[in-house]
């Protein structure tokens, strides 16, 4: 047996060779052990295989493959597809032949080995779709940079899987897809009408694939602008707030990457975008949503004082029980300011009243471990008649 911690310069090349001879010589059904063809796929990744003629290392590949992947009948969670297939062996074997096989210099549209599509091809078309293939599971994690290298072999072999139609195990490839979660405005044109489809069935996603999948549509509709006005509409319709919420921190992420271009983000992306799409409906808005809002108008740096009040107006805002985020990225940083909050820590001195409105609107303050009046005080500092003010005088008496 192969210890766990052995390295391919551990196995002697002779041993190697015996192992091999004796592979060829096992039956196969001794193969399709699940704990056997394990043990297998361990040595296989262990051993210096990849230093075998191409020939040989696939004939030895294509043997254990072939057996390994015939176990149609364990159950499998499709939430955790991807947990399955890289402790499956054939999920192992397919992620060695990908490794092995994919064209070091690879380029979009250039194209993919023979080897490497005639085999992704078998893979794909043994999915029968009566149970969850571990082979078919990396091959779909694998579908957005098959696409850029390979586009036609793609279209035609791997995004069938993330199909809806006649395929009741589609989420588990959904799952295996959103694990890296990448997505192009090419991509997405050809995956749309199944997206859609996910988005309409929270149910089948466990909440972090739920959660890439929005971020995806998001992606997809405020920045590659690749889907219609109706259709965001009616997705942000029917979604529950769970997806409003993924999709509001999406947008607070995004702004907060947006650095020095924030205000020029604000206003040519994301402002247009929540003000064509986002439910103005009082019950669609939660404190969650409040919060990221309250974030962006936050993040948008210059643009600050319109962002607030226009968000505002749209009653995107209101009370956040959790305002520390909020006040703790206005509280002045001495020294090395952290890079996220170099330009909103400034925002007191710079827009003091605004920045008070904020902090009334989303009072009160819970755990705000002292922030809220070191931003009170500064805000006095820079506007002292401001104290007067009812909103000021409300605050402190919260604080």
């Amino acid at each position: 047996m192969i210890d766990e911690q052995t390295t391919t310069t551990d196995i002697p090349p002779d041993y190697l060779d015996r192992m091999l001879v004796i592979l060829g010589k096992l039956p196969e059904k001794i193969l399709q052990s699940r704990k056997i063809a394990n043990a297998i796929v361990e040595f296989w990744r262990k051993s210096p295989v990849a230093s075998l003629p191409k020939e040989r290392y696939l004939e030895i590949w294509d043997r254990i493959w072939v057996a390994s992947a015939k176990d149609p009948y364990q159950e499998r969670d499709p939430k955790d597809a991807v947990g399955y297939a890289i402790n499956d062996p054939a999920g192992k074997l397919t992620e060695e032949l990908l490794k092995y096989l994919w064209p070091k210099d690879a380029k979009v549209g250039g194209g993919i080995p023979q080897e490497l599509a005639d085999r992704l091809k078998k893979i794909v078309q043994r999915t029968n779709h009566e149970a969850i293939d571990a082979s078919s599971v990396i091959v779909a994690s694998r579908a957005e940079v098959l696409h850029a290298v390979a586009p036609e072999f793609a279209k035609s072999n791997v995004l069938p899987l993330l199909s809806w139609d006649d395929n009741p195990n589609a989420a588990a490839y959904w799952d295996a897809f959103l694990w890296p979660a990448r997505i192009s405005p090419d991509f997405f044109k050809l995956v749309e009408k199944d997206c859609l489809a996910a988005l309409r069935a929270p149910d089948r996603f466990d909440e972090n694939d739920y959660k890439r999948l929005c971020q995806i549509f998001l992606l997809a509709s405020m920045e590659f602008k690749a889907t219609g006005k109706e259709v965001v509409r009616e997705i942000l319709d029917v979604i529950e707030s769970k997806g409003l919420e993924h999709m509001s921190s999406f947008i607070r992420s995004r702004m907060l990457n947006s650095k020095e271009d924030a205000a020029g983000y604000w206003h040519q992306t994301v402002k247009p975008w929540i003000d064509t799409h986002w439910p103005r409906d009082a019950a669609k808005q939660t404190s969650h949503t409040m919060e990221d809002f309250a974030m962006i108008a936050v993040y948008s740096n210059a643009s600050f004082p319109k962002a607030l009040i226009w968000l505002e107006d749209n009653g995107l805002l209101g009370q956040t029980p959790t305002a520390s985020t909020i006040l703790y990225s206005l509280k002045k940083r001495e020294g090395n300011t952290h890079e996220d909050f170099k330009d909103s820590s400034t925002l007191p001195e710079r827009f003091p009243s605004e920045v008070l409105h904020l902090l009334w609107i989303t009072r009160p303050f819970q755990w705000d471990h002292g922030y809220a009046g070191e931003v009170l005080e500064r805000i006095a500092a820079a506007h002292p008649e401001i104290t007067q003010s009812t909103e000021y005088q409300d605050l402190l008496d919260i604080t």
